[in-house]
């Protein structure tokens, strides 16, 4: 599918629940960007940073890049079930390496994001597509509150969890898993269809010395900026993998433009909620020993040098 053939597709209808962080930054401007997609909103959660945080840091991403009329909405100050356990990647701010960024004049929208989601969804008259690039606090939450709307969702796509790859975390843990798993098996078992989009691809679209270069090229306000949050959000890769930063978010946004990018296979997904070594570790059964459906698509293959192609041209459009 080349660029043209996705700039005529009719914009998909989304809302984005997120924790920025570095990734997610770059997931929100591609969202914002793509013709193909119409972002109805944010909510963002704990995650990478304290709320606090990752709620500026949205705000003051979606200023810098003029989408000042895209409603964002404060959720979930902690997980369900436990204590908060931050993210070490993007810094103490969640957004290190931004001090040119503006301070935002918008406010968030006076609802719960939870509640915001649910009016968003009455608001539609299709189902909506989620794309969840953080812990599933909000959603998980939303599942509770709202389990009347659940057919409002055509489907979610997470950014989450680890089944053969490192982690970045504790292997065979996954962060966005590891923080906040009761959340995940709550959506999980929701019924409303889900893909994971984990490790097992997003460790394979990484930002090496080829990508830096290709980057460089891009020659604007945002292409330095994005260049620099890069540069930031390297350093821990580097130090504790020795590879380079990998866009875990920008791949999940990056599938409801253009799905083909990775090949995924249906599973039935567990999650340890007591291990004392593989606490939050997503658990796929493939060969139906539970003798439960797949309640998940799970992505295996990704065309990383598309998927990069593919970034490119939404920074530089």
């Amino acid at each position: 599918m080349t660029t043209t053939d996705l700039n005529s597709i009719r914009p998909t209808p989304i809302l984005l629940d997120c924790d920025p962080g570095h990734d997610d930054a770059i997931a929100l401007v591609m969202a914002h960007r793509s013709k193909a997609i119409d972002l109805l909103g944010v909510t963002v959660t704990c995650g990478n940073a304290e709320p606090e945080k990752t709620v500026s840091n949205t705000l003051r991403i979606l200023e810098f890049i003029g989408a000042q009329d895209v409603p964002v909405a404060a959720g979930c100050v902690r997980p369900l079930a436990r204590p908060l356990v931050l993210g070490t990647a993007d810094g103490p701010s969640g957004l290190e390496g931004s001090p040119y960024l503006p301070q935002a004049t918008k406010t968030v929208e006076p609802m719960h994001a939870v509640d915001f989601i649910a009016k968003t969804l009455r608001e539609q008259t299709e189902p909506l597509r989620i794309v969840a690039t953080g812990p599933l606090c909000n959603l998980g939450l939303f599942v509770l509150k709202y389990p009347e709307l659940l057919s409002k969702i055509k489907d979610i796509t997470w950014m989450g969890g680890v089944f053969w790859r490192k982690s970045e975390y504790i292997t065979p843990t996954e962060f966005n898993a590891f923080c906040d798993p009761e959340a995940l098996k709550i959506v999980l078992d929701s019924g409303v269809p889900i893909t994971m989009v984990g490790l097992d691809v997003t460790m394979k679209v990484l930002v090496e010395e080829p990508q830096y270069r290709e980057f460089e090229k891009i020659d604007t306000e945002l292409g330095r900026v994005v260049l620099d949050w890069l540069k930031f959000y390297e350093k821990l890769h580097r130090n504790s993998m020795g590879v380079g930063g990998a866009l875990h978010d920008p791949l999940a946004l990056a599938l409801i433009i253009d799905p083909t990018l990775v090949k995924t296979r249906p599973a039935h997904i567990g999650v340890d909620l007591t291990g004392t070594y593989t606490f939050g570790a997503t658990v796929a059964d493939y060969w139906n020993e539970r003798g439960l459906p797949p309640n998940a698509q799970v992505c295996e293959e990704v065309d990383s040098d598309r998927f990069f192609d593919l970034l490119y041209s939404l920074l530089r459009d």
